[in-house]
């Protein structure tokens, strides 16, 4: 992870140009420009620090690809010196396609986990000319929006920002990602709170928050694009229910088992998952791949 770059990108909707945190291919990279490109996308107040297990063991086989979107990782958005400034949805999708158009410039497999999912699959909606498929990663998508958050007071939002933030939340929701917990370490903690300590860091998920958030389900059927769903076997925080949920409605899907996993798979597995999405990338025939690992 020490590759770890930034680019200047000037997105559509967005005020001031984006400061963009990415991972791009390894030395290994000019190797599979004849395959489809795969993005990794991270979820909620994260980074591409989550793929560290997952990107060494995809580069070998793939071009392979992270970025920090736009609010969140090691992006500067700017929100630290601009008042009100708008980091929705659209705000996230504009600067991927402004990222994707810069950066890769051809059709690709993007993989979300968890929020990372309902990203993927609102840019496959919009951009579709820049997806060839999707793998959803314990994703989510089901569950629309932020509830009363959206119309809360602005000091209660910040509130809620900082408590995110805490050592002991960050804690708890580390020890609920795995079914192993003796991987929620110590230094498991302190990457992911990393980019908390950057400038514009509150200001950015305040302006997420007051965007209301994600609200896909009525459109995921909508997805045209072939879909691999991963769950963990053992998801506690969005449960595997809605595994069988994504595989219903998305109208080409195949739902994909890990054993002995809780939420993050790139975390936990991350031999499995990398298996599993290098199967789905290079397989010449759609989803002909195990049903789990």
């Amino acid at each position: 992870m020490s590759r770890m770059q930034r680019s200047t990108i000037d997105a559509a909707s967005l005020t001031c140009p984006v400061e963009t945190a990415y991972l791009g291919p390894s030395e290994y990279g000019s190797q599979h420009q004849d395959q489809a490109p795969v993005l990794l996308l991270h979820g909620f107040d994260s980074s591409s620090l989550e793929f560290r297990r997952l990107l060494p063991l995809l580069e070998r086989r793939l071009e392979a690809w992270a970025v920090d979107l736009v609010g969140w990782g090691f992006s500067d958005s700017g929100a630290a010196s601009q008042s009100n400034m708008k980091l929705g949805p659209k705000q996230k999708r504009d600067h991927l396609y402004a990222f994707w158009k810069e950066k890769i410039k051809r059709p690709m497999i993007v993989v979300g986990t968890s929020l990372g999912g309902a990203i993927a699959m609102d840019f496959a909606l919009e951009y579709p000319e820049a997806v060839k498929k999707l793998v959803l990663v314990d994703a989510q998508g089901f569950i629309d929006g932020l509830g009363p958050w959206r119309v809360a007071p602005k000091f209660l939002i910040n509130l809620l920002v900082q408590v995110l933030k805490s050592t002991a939340i960050r804690k708890y929701a580390g020890d609920l990602a795995y079914k192993d917990k003796a991987l929620a370490t110590d230094d498991a903690l302190l990457i992911g709170r990393l980019h908390t300590y950057l400038s514009g860091w509150a200001e950015a998920n305040i302006a997420f928050i007051q965007s209301g958030g994600y609200s896909l389900s009525k459109r995921i059927p909508l997805v045209q694009q072939e879909c691999l769903v991963v769950w963990g076997r053992n998801d506690k925080i969005l449960k595997p229910e809605y595994a069988e949920q994504f595989s219903q409605v998305l109208p080409k899907s195949k739902l994909v088992w890990v054993e002995n996993c809780g939420h993050c798979p790139h975390l936990e597995q991350p031999q499995a998952l990398a298996d599993c999405i290098v199967d789905f990338a290079l397989t010449a025939k759609a989803l002909q791949v195990p049903s789990s690992y």
